[in-house]
Protein backbone atom coordinates (compact mmCIF):
# COMPACT_ATOMS: atom_id res chain seq x y z
CA UNK A 1 0.00 0.00 0.00
CA UNK A 2 3.11 2.08 0.62
CA UNK A 3 3.83 1.83 -2.70
CA UNK A 4 0.80 2.99 -3.95
CA UNK A 5 0.65 6.13 -1.85
CA UNK A 6 4.15 6.83 -3.05
CA UNK A 7 3.11 6.67 -6.65
CA UNK A 8 0.35 8.68 -6.57
CA UNK A 9 1.92 11.72 -4.97
CA UNK A 10 4.73 11.53 -7.72
CA UNK A 11 1.59 11.79 -10.11
CA UNK A 12 -0.05 14.50 -8.45
CA UNK A 13 3.34 16.33 -8.15
CA UNK A 14 4.38 15.68 -11.83
CA UNK A 15 1.30 13.90 -13.89
CA UNK A 16 3.52 14.23 -17.12
CA UNK A 17 6.20 12.22 -16.25
CA UNK A 18 4.79 9.59 -13.66
CA UNK A 19 1.98 8.76 -16.55
CA UNK A 20 -0.04 6.74 -13.85
CA UNK A 21 -1.95 6.95 -10.55
CA UNK A 22 -0.77 3.33 -9.16
CA UNK A 23 1.96 0.79 -9.93
CA UNK A 24 1.07 -1.81 -11.91
CA UNK A 25 -0.68 -4.90 -11.30
CA UNK A 26 0.50 -7.82 -11.35
CA UNK A 27 -1.23 -9.38 -14.55
CA UNK A 28 0.42 -6.03 -16.48
CA UNK A 29 3.85 -7.28 -14.91
CA UNK A 30 2.93 -10.72 -16.10
CA UNK A 31 2.41 -9.55 -19.66
CA UNK A 32 5.22 -7.60 -19.87
CA UNK A 33 8.32 -10.18 -18.56
CA UNK A 34 5.92 -13.52 -19.61
CA UNK A 35 7.27 -12.20 -23.37
CA UNK A 36 11.16 -12.43 -22.99
CA UNK A 37 13.62 -14.87 -23.15
CA UNK A 38 15.64 -14.44 -19.87
CA UNK A 39 18.00 -17.09 -20.43
CA UNK A 40 19.60 -15.45 -23.58
CA UNK A 41 19.67 -11.74 -21.92
CA UNK A 42 23.48 -10.31 -21.07
CA UNK A 43 22.07 -6.91 -20.27
CA UNK A 44 18.62 -5.30 -20.16
CA UNK A 45 17.71 -1.43 -19.24
CA UNK A 46 14.25 -0.75 -17.55
CA UNK A 47 13.11 2.93 -18.35
CA UNK A 48 10.80 4.83 -15.88
CA UNK A 49 10.75 2.30 -12.86
CA UNK A 50 8.27 3.91 -10.96
CA UNK A 51 8.08 2.25 -7.17
CA UNK A 52 9.78 -1.16 -8.75
CA UNK A 53 7.25 -3.21 -9.00
CA UNK A 54 8.27 -4.39 -12.54
CA UNK A 55 11.92 -4.19 -11.52
CA UNK A 56 11.19 -6.51 -9.34
CA UNK A 57 9.76 -9.03 -12.05
CA UNK A 58 12.85 -8.70 -13.92
CA UNK A 59 15.50 -8.85 -11.02
CA UNK A 60 13.85 -12.55 -10.62
CA UNK A 61 14.23 -13.58 -13.93
CA UNK A 62 17.26 -12.52 -14.97
CA UNK A 63 20.23 -14.09 -14.67
CA UNK A 64 22.62 -12.54 -12.10
CA UNK A 65 25.75 -12.45 -14.43
CA UNK A 66 23.65 -9.37 -16.68
CA UNK A 67 24.12 -6.57 -16.62
CA UNK A 68 20.93 -4.41 -15.27
CA UNK A 69 20.58 -0.64 -15.75
CA UNK A 70 17.59 1.33 -14.04
CA UNK A 71 16.42 4.65 -14.87
CA UNK A 72 13.96 6.85 -12.63
CA UNK A 73 13.78 10.45 -12.71
CA UNK A 74 11.67 10.98 -9.67
CA UNK A 75 14.13 11.54 -6.98
CA UNK A 76 12.44 9.61 -4.16
CA UNK A 77 11.35 6.96 -6.25
CA UNK A 78 14.69 6.46 -7.53
CA UNK A 79 16.37 6.33 -4.35
CA UNK A 80 13.90 3.36 -2.61
CA UNK A 81 15.19 1.58 -6.36
CA UNK A 82 18.84 2.23 -5.28
CA UNK A 83 18.58 0.61 -1.65
CA UNK A 84 16.26 -2.05 -2.90
CA UNK A 85 18.47 -3.11 -5.82
CA UNK A 86 21.73 -3.22 -5.28
CA UNK A 87 22.45 -5.35 -8.04
CA UNK A 88 21.34 -2.99 -10.25
CA UNK A 89 23.07 0.22 -11.92
CA UNK A 90 20.18 2.78 -10.75
CA UNK A 91 20.45 6.11 -12.94
CA UNK A 92 17.75 9.31 -13.49
CA UNK A 93 17.45 10.80 -16.79
CA UNK A 94 16.46 7.98 -19.63
CA UNK A 95 17.89 10.49 -22.62
CA UNK A 96 21.65 9.35 -21.07
CA UNK A 97 20.88 5.53 -21.88
CA UNK A 98 23.25 5.71 -24.63
CA UNK A 99 25.92 7.32 -22.70
CA UNK A 100 25.29 4.97 -19.46
CA UNK A 101 25.38 1.89 -21.97
CA UNK A 102 28.76 3.19 -23.84
CA UNK A 103 30.51 4.01 -20.08
CA UNK A 104 29.47 0.47 -18.82
CA UNK A 105 31.69 -1.07 -22.29
CA UNK A 106 28.26 -2.33 -23.79
CA UNK A 107 28.17 -2.79 -27.27
CA UNK A 108 24.39 -2.48 -26.88
CA UNK A 109 21.38 -4.04 -25.10
CA UNK A 110 19.62 -7.50 -25.42
CA UNK A 111 16.72 -5.73 -23.96
CA UNK A 112 14.74 -2.12 -22.66
CA UNK A 113 11.62 -2.60 -20.85
CA UNK A 114 9.75 0.83 -21.11
CA UNK A 115 7.52 2.76 -18.85
CA UNK A 116 7.90 6.31 -20.04
CA UNK A 117 4.69 7.95 -21.14
CA UNK A 118 5.55 8.56 -24.49
CA UNK A 119 2.07 10.09 -24.92
CA UNK A 120 3.07 13.33 -22.95
CA UNK A 121 6.41 13.27 -24.56
CA UNK A 122 6.54 15.94 -27.28
CA UNK A 123 6.18 14.07 -31.03
CA UNK A 124 9.66 15.17 -31.64
CA UNK A 125 11.38 13.79 -28.20
CA UNK A 126 8.93 10.21 -28.83
CA UNK A 127 10.65 9.69 -32.03
CA UNK A 128 13.82 10.61 -30.32
CA UNK A 129 13.72 8.90 -28.16
CA UNK A 130 12.56 5.40 -29.78
CA UNK A 131 14.87 5.32 -32.52
CA UNK A 132 17.21 5.72 -29.61
CA UNK A 133 16.40 2.76 -28.21
CA UNK A 134 15.68 0.72 -31.00
CA UNK A 135 19.41 1.41 -32.26
CA UNK A 136 20.65 0.85 -28.86
CA UNK A 137 19.11 -2.89 -29.30
CA UNK A 138 21.49 -5.90 -30.44
CA UNK A 139 20.10 -7.90 -33.45
CA UNK A 140 17.51 -9.68 -32.07
CA UNK A 141 17.02 -7.81 -29.46
CA UNK A 142 13.16 -6.75 -27.52
CA UNK A 143 11.98 -3.63 -26.63
CA UNK A 144 8.96 -3.96 -24.41
CA UNK A 145 6.75 -0.47 -24.13
CA UNK A 146 3.61 -0.14 -21.15
CA UNK A 147 1.75 2.00 -22.46
CA UNK A 148 -2.10 3.39 -21.68
CA UNK A 149 -2.94 3.93 -25.30
CA UNK A 150 -2.14 3.15 -28.83
CA UNK A 151 -0.28 6.27 -30.11
CA UNK A 152 2.98 4.78 -30.57
CA UNK A 153 1.89 1.62 -32.33
CA UNK A 154 2.21 3.47 -35.75
CA UNK A 155 6.00 4.56 -34.90
CA UNK A 156 6.89 1.03 -33.34
CA UNK A 157 5.93 -0.43 -37.05
CA UNK A 158 7.82 1.47 -38.55
CA UNK A 159 11.10 0.46 -36.31
CA UNK A 160 10.89 -2.96 -35.69
CA UNK A 161 10.24 -6.01 -37.57
CA UNK A 162 8.02 -8.21 -35.18
CA UNK A 163 5.11 -5.99 -33.00
CA UNK A 164 2.74 -7.81 -31.01
CA UNK A 165 0.66 -5.59 -28.43
CA UNK A 166 -1.51 -7.26 -25.71
CA UNK A 167 -4.48 -5.13 -24.20
CA UNK A 168 -4.46 -5.78 -20.25
CA UNK A 169 -7.89 -4.83 -18.84
CA UNK A 170 -6.80 -5.63 -15.30
CA UNK A 171 -4.78 -2.80 -14.60
CA UNK A 172 -5.72 0.83 -13.31
CA UNK A 173 -6.28 2.59 -16.07
CA UNK A 174 -6.14 -0.65 -18.49
CA UNK A 175 -3.01 -0.69 -20.39
CA UNK A 176 -1.34 -1.73 -23.55
CA UNK A 177 2.23 -3.89 -23.81
CA UNK A 178 3.89 -3.53 -26.72
CA UNK A 179 6.55 -6.61 -27.33
CA UNK A 180 9.18 -5.27 -30.10
CA UNK A 181 11.81 -7.48 -31.75
CA UNK A 182 14.61 -5.50 -33.68
CA UNK A 183 15.81 -7.70 -36.71
CA UNK A 184 18.86 -9.63 -37.00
Amino acid sequence: MQQTWVFLKSFLSSPKAVGSVVPSSRYLVNVIVSGIDWSTLGSVAELGAGTGVVTAAIERQRSRESEFLVFESDRSMRAALEKRYDSAAVHDNAYDLRKVVESRGLSGLDCIVSGLPFVNFSQADRKFLLKEFHDLLNPGGIFVALQFSRNIRPDLKALYDEVDMTHVWANVPPAFVYHCRRGS
